[in-house]
């Protein structure tokens, strides 16, 4: 599908965030975990979780939807031998779910999205199932991926890379009640630290209570049964920046609602990184206002604890007077595309001046916008959708965006909200 989005002249308007797309998985998945029913209320209703959901079944879950609620009687410890688990295009997804081999005969995840999920490394995670006694068959630490686990552990204390991805300490932590207890350590790195916060968070709510020494980046979590409980879904502030940067880079008067100032997501920093940048914003309790127009500076930004809210500070920068440079955000190579290698071809061919660098990337602004009146390719990338729908407002001609169908994976009334606020949002027929 393609979308074409034409130059702005104001945004206008209240729009509700939609739900956040890592607290639901994880509801989903701890409920699932769970011998017993939960509740979670505002769920998202996007692709990954709908491929979540699709698996758990598949895993013996009994799931049953209502308008903006989940009722979900799980498996615990005893899931149902699925054969093949698709989990659609997402890492997480596919993540969490090769976890739940270490409990079955057998399990073989493939999925369509080859030229996405199919080229994003799992080599950290397999070498850790491995280690804890599971037999796995690969394809040089890609899908399609077969596990062998329903054997004792080999090991209950272990060490894992989190230089490529959070999600795989996710993956495991997640599991370890159900295995015994398991204590993990982090060998080198920790890309980013709030999807483990918020992985911890989600546990706590479900009655484990895991130990974390966030400075020796070690979590010792005890053996155990999750508790069935009731959740409230978050709004989602990874989806929420791409409206921020929207607002901040025309006149506006945009609001957002619907925000947990006191979640664990840290994509809340794009906040006082606008008003670094001298975007008039306002914060009362769950909503944030935005009044754009004003002119913006160029402020650098390092994005390692916001990782999925770059994009859409990167198309901020891209209209700022001065040079942005983004570090610590090396692992975006490895998201549902090459956010850096990628991003940067796309955003020559608009004619932004920017330099590519292992971790990052530095942008030249241009306040006065960009010709436009071109396609992008946004390699099946949710975030690129919505990065260049922004960044279409300041164009001369428009953007015409290939593959904006995969905005769906997070944020399914991305363009509808867009419109809603005054944008010019045109759907052209294949």
């Amino acid at each position: 599908m393609k979308v074409y989005v034409g130059p702005g002249t104001r945004l206008q308007g209240t729009v509700r965030a939609p739900s956040s797309k890592n607290y639901t998985s994880r509801y989903i998945w701890v409920a699932a975990l769970t011998a017993g029913e939960s509740v979670i209320h505002f769920p998202a209703e996007n692709d990954d979780a709908l491929a979540l959901l699709a698996c758990c079944r598949r895993l013996g879950a009994k799931i049953t939807q209502e308008q903006e609620l989940l009722r979900i009687s799980g498996f615990g410890d005893h899931p149902l031998p699925p054969g093949i688990l698709d989990p659609g295009n997402g890492g997480l997804i596919l993540r969490l779910l090769m976890a739940i081999g270490l409990l079955l005969p057998e399990v073989k995840f493939v999925t369509e999205h080859t030229e996405s999920l199919g080229k994003r490394p799992q080599g950290d995670l397999i070498a850790a199932l491995r280690e804890l006694g599971a037999e796995v068959e690969d394809v040089d630490g890609h899908l399609p991926i077969t596990i062998r686990g329903g054997k004792p552990l080999r090991r209950r204390e272990i060490g894992l890379s989190g230089q490529v991805s959070s999600q795989f300490a996710t993956s495991l932590l997640m599991i370890a009640p159900l295995l015994g207890g398991l204590s993990l350590r982090i060998t080198d790195r920790l890309s980013s630290r709030p999807p483990v916060a918020t992985t911890l968070q989600v546990m706590r709510e479900a009655g484990i209570e895991p130990e974390a020494d966030w400075t020796r980046l070690h979590f010792k979590v005890p053996g155990g049964c999750y508790q069935p409980g009731v959740y409230r879904v978050p709004g989602d502030y990874p989806a929420t920046s791409a409206l921020l940067a929207a607002a901040a880079l025309l006149p506006s008067e945009v609001t957002v609602w619907n925000l947990n100032p006191g979640d664990q997501q840290g994509e809340k920093l794009v906040i006082p990184y606008l008003q670094q940048l001298g975007v008039k914003l306002e914060t009362t309790a769950d909503r944030v206002k935005v009044c754009g127009g004003n002119p913006l500076a160029a402020a650098d930004f390092h994005g390692e604890e916001a990782i999925d809210a770059v994009l859409s500070m990167v198309a901020v920068a891209c209209c700022a007077q001065g040079i942005t440079r983004f570090r610590g955000v090396g692992n975006l190579r490895w998201k549902e595309s090459d956010r850096i290698g990628d991003l940067v071809r796309e955003l020559r061919k608009l004619g932004v001046e920017v330099t590519e660098h292992d971790d990052g990337l530095t942008v030249h602004g241009q306040p006065d916008g960009y010709a436009g009146g071109i396609e992008i390719n946004t390699y099946q990338d949710h975030r690129m959708i919505m990065t260049f729908a922004v960044l279409a407002l300041r164009t001369h001609r428009g953007l015409v965006l290939n593959g904006a169908e995969h905005v769906r994976k997070s944020y399914p009334g991305f363009f509808a909200d867009l419109a809603s606020l005054g944008a010019k949002v045109e759907f052209i027929a294949d």
